[in-house]
Parts: C-alpha cells; structure tokens; sequence
C-alpha cells in the first residue's frame, strides 16, 4: 500500500498553522461609548453599549460614573423599555471653574437596573444605554467615564482603568470622550444630528413634482389641440 507522504505533510502543516492562529480563548468585549467624540462646550447625547461576558450570568445592572475633574451638570436618560433609569447628582469634593462659572454640585452617576430577570443583558447580547448630557467641559481633551457591570450572581465588571496615551489597553479600559471642535459639526446645541434640508417645493409639492405636472399638462394641451384639429377635418362634408 502505497502512502502519500507529501499530502500527509501538508495536511499536518495546515493543521499546525490552524492551531497557531486560533484564538486562546474569548475576546473580552468592553464598555464602550458613541459617538466617540464630542465637541467642547455643547450637550451631546451618548449611548453606551454594555456586552454581556458570562455565559454562566446575565447582566441586571450597569452604572456609569461621571468625573468630579470634569463634572457635568445635566443629564437625561433615554427611557428604555424594562429598564429603570436613576440619574444622582451631589457636591464635588472641590469647586470646579467651568467657562465662566464655579460648580460646586454635578452629577455623580447614570445607574439602568433591569426590571425582570427577563430584562437581563444574557451571555450573547448586549444592550445600549442613551442618555442626553451637558455642558460637557471647555478646556482638556477628554472626558473618562468609568462603568460598574453587575451580574445576576453579584460579580461586578470595574472598567475603570484609564488608558495611557502610547500605552496598551489596559485589561479593564474605562470609557474614553474625546473633545474636539470638529465634532461640532453635523449636531445642534442640544447634541442632536442636524437633518438634511427638505428639497426646494413650490407650494406645498418639491420642485421636481411641480415641473413634471406642469410637463404633463403642455403635453396633454397640445394633445387635445391635435385631437380637435383632426375631427373637425374628418367631420367636413365632401363635395
């Protein structure tokens, strides 16, 4: 029996070469926040999205703590069907300068707890958390959120380590807003998209529809002018 060693060998490279690319183990999936950006000075509405981590425990409850060092003053939150929102505020440690202003009270943390166990982020969803909040900071060039994940077990998730610029992610990144002027374009100063504007109309119709009946009605004028020129032609007696 004949053996075919140079299939043999190829079959054992492209197994080594699987074993060498195939991941340890999952990729652990982090808080993360959109629109990543924001501009300085103006709201902005933000939506976290929280993945589930354990397949062995759903998540009920998900906490976003807001920074004392660049505090925020307003916060409103997306109602979100089984879930209950709780906005906190209180004093800052220390009297923040923001613009012109001095803040001495700030919101502290944006809590969503899930009504049912039902309601619960399991181990293949996730689930995105909005809410509207302003005037973010003038000066610096980010804002950093951090996040407390809890599981139906009493686990938390910290993702409140800060990333370093030039460093690695860290194994538990806390949530990072950039600010900068060119975010600014494209939102109102509510933070909302800027919609595009509707087509030019004429009256109450867009110009195109207008154009295309004024077309039609030429079209069909001459049609009955031909029309009626051909029966009073046909409709003469012969001598």
């Amino acid at each position: 029996m004949r053996q075919h060693v140079p299939g043999r060998i190829a079959l054992a490279l492209l197994a080594g070469a699987a074993v060498g690319i195939a991941p340890v183990g999952p990729a652990q999936a982090h808080v993360s926040v959109s629109p990543a950006q924001a501009a300085p000075g103006g709201f902005t509405t933000l939506t976290f999205r929280v993945p589930n981590e354990r397949a062995e425990a759903p998540t009920t409850s998900v906490r976003i703590v807001m920074p004392e060092t660049t505090p925020i003053t307003s916060a409103a939150v997306h109602k979100l069907a089984g879930w209950r929102a709780t906005v906190e505020d209180g004093p800052l440690a220390a009297p923040v300068k923001v613009g012109s202003a001095t803040v001495t009270e700030a919101i502290t943390s944006v809590t969503w707890t899930a009504a049912t166990a039902e309601d619960a982020i399991d181990g293949n969803q996730f689930q995105e958390f909005s809410v509207s909040v302003g005037p973010l900071p003038t000066t610096g060039d980010r804002i950093v959120f951090k996040a407390l994940q809890t599981y139906a077990d009493g686990v938390i998730s910290r993702w409140i380590e800060e990333p370093q610029a030039g460093g690695p992610e860290p194994e538990n990144p806390a949530i990072v807003l950039r600010l900068t002027e060119a975010a600014a374009s494209g939102v109102d100063e509510h933070g909302m998209p800027i919609t595009a504007a509707p087509p030019t109309a004429v009256g109450d119709r867009p110009a195109g529809v207008a154009l295309a009946v004024a077309v039609a009605g030429v079209v069909l004028g001459a049609a009955a002018l031909l029309l009626g020129l051909l029966n009073r032609t046909l409709g003469k007696p012969r001598r």
